[in-house]
């Protein structure tokens, strides 16, 4: 049965989807920022607003449901995760709890909860100064500098960088002020679905593992995940974990059965 479907980010890793949603016949509606986002060629309604402002994509995607036409599922396509979760409250549909989405969107909290459980991850601290940063760079490599928030641009440290304007531009991206720094080694991407906590995902059993623990560490009962994992010195370390669809997800159907799934 045909849907009408909301996903947020229009950009053009999210274009692939949109495509798959409409061969499938649903609905499209794709929020995005940008006017020109390569997804709103598919859709057949867009929604200007920044996919990492929940409260103006929640009032946006309230206004059409009521006014236009109802929404029946949202698809998160990026790792706004907070605002999925405020549009899934507001519309009063599945996905992810607000709970599950806070701790997701704040890395640190997300490193101590992976800690707890066991899941080995990569060095990683939470800096006040540019001279902090600028001691990390000189001892460690592969550094990212990221808010602590799921926000703004992630900066990979070079070589030539600045310290001070890196720190600042992450510390102005941050709702909090807060800034981290952390070692991201090259990782492979992979797409994992849960189902009653149960998780499936094509990878080593290793893999599966390390993911499994992240499930349970996030309390994340259903809904699609996406995951980053690095092997360093013969073991995986999850470098990442956030309950989104990530674009190339072998996952698509069954996300859009939960989505639309009626209570």
């Amino acid at each position: 049965m045909s849907k009408t479907l909301l996903i947020l980010s229009g950009s053009a890793a999210a274009a692939q989807t949109a495509r798959a949603i409409k061969a499938l016949g649903h609905t499209l509606v794709v929020c995005d920022a940008d006017p020109q986002a390569p997804a709103f060629a598919f859709a057949d309604s867009c929604l200007i607003a920044d996919v990492r402002q929940p409260a103006d994509c929640a009032a946006a995607a309230e206004r059409y449901s009521r006014k236009i036409r109802r929404i029946d599922g949202l698809l998160c396509l990026t790792d706004a995760v907070m605002t999925a979760a405020a549009i899934n409250e507001r519309l009063r549909l599945p996905g992810i709890p607000m709970e599950v989405a806070a701790l997701a969107d704040d890395r640190l909290r997300l490193k101590r909860a992976f800690a707890s459980a066991g899941v080995a991850t990569c060095w990683h601290a939470e800096i006040a100064t540019p001279q902090e940063l600028q001691r990390a760079a000189i001892a460690r490599e592969n550094l990212v500098v990221q808010p602590v928030e799921r926000r703004g641009q992630d900066h990979r440290m070079g070589g030539t960088d600045d310290p001070a304007a890196v720190f600042q531009a992450a510390r102005a991206a941050s709702p909090g002020g807060r800034v981290m720094v952390e070692q991201y080694p090259p990782a492979t991407r992979v797409s994992a679905f849960v189902e009653s906590g149960a998780c499936r995902m094509e990878a080593a059993q290793e893999w599966r593992d390390l993911t499994s623990r992240a499930v349970a560490a996030l309390d994340l009962r259903d809904g699609p995940l996406t995951v980053e994992i690095a092997v360093s010195g013969g073991r995986a370390e999850l470098i990442d974990a956030a309950p989104y669809l990530a674009p190339d997800s072998p996952f698509l159907d069954a996300t859009i059965a939960l989505a639309t799934k009626s209570e």
